[in-house]
């Protein structure tokens, strides 16, 4: 393998941001501002259940239950959500293993969006549009191309 097939950040020394492509610049920004705004809702979920807690009381066992179900969701919508930021670091450095969790994640969330739309619809839409745009633009022309480049672990292989 030659040094001219040999392209990226391992290789060039060029911070991710620059040697990637615009599209999955494009879906790393997406994937960012979706985990950001997950965090936002977790964190609003978990404070939303403690004020009812504090507002309410808890004298009733299913009330407590019910706010540490709320809580128990929120910290898994805020772990997922950190998770995806992880996961979008190694995706714009070209890695297919995040490539292909945060495919899966997009499409789970996308389930989601059903539920959603219930009760928010304009945020629902906004969701899935940014969702299935981030999806999109992880397997356009040139995105595979930088996903496909050899990596320094595999250049000796």
């Amino acid at each position: 393998m030659t040094d001219s097939e040999l392209s990226g950040p391992e290789f060039t020394g060029e911070t991710a941001l620059v040697a990637s492509p615009w599209e999955v610049k494009l879906s790393f920004g997406l994937w960012l501002a979706e985990a950001i705004l997950s965090i936002i809702g977790g964190i609003g979920a978990i404070a939303g259940a403690a004020l009812v807690a504090a507002v309410v009381g808890l004298d009733d066992d299913a009330a407590a239950a019910t706010v540490a179900v709320v809580v128990v969701v929120g910290i898994l919508i805020v772990a997922v959500a950190v998770f995806r930021i992880v996961a979008a670091v190694f995706m714009l450095r070209g890695r297919v293993w995040a490539r292909n969790t945060l495919t899966i994640l997009g499409v789970l969330g996308l389930l989601g969006v059903f539920v959603e739309f219930q009760s928010n619809g304009a945020v629902a839409i906004a969701h899935a549009l940014v969702a299935i745009v981030a999806i999109v633009a992880m397997y356009l022309p040139n995105s595979n191309a930088y996903f496909r480049r050899p990596f320094p672990a595999s250049a000796g292989i």
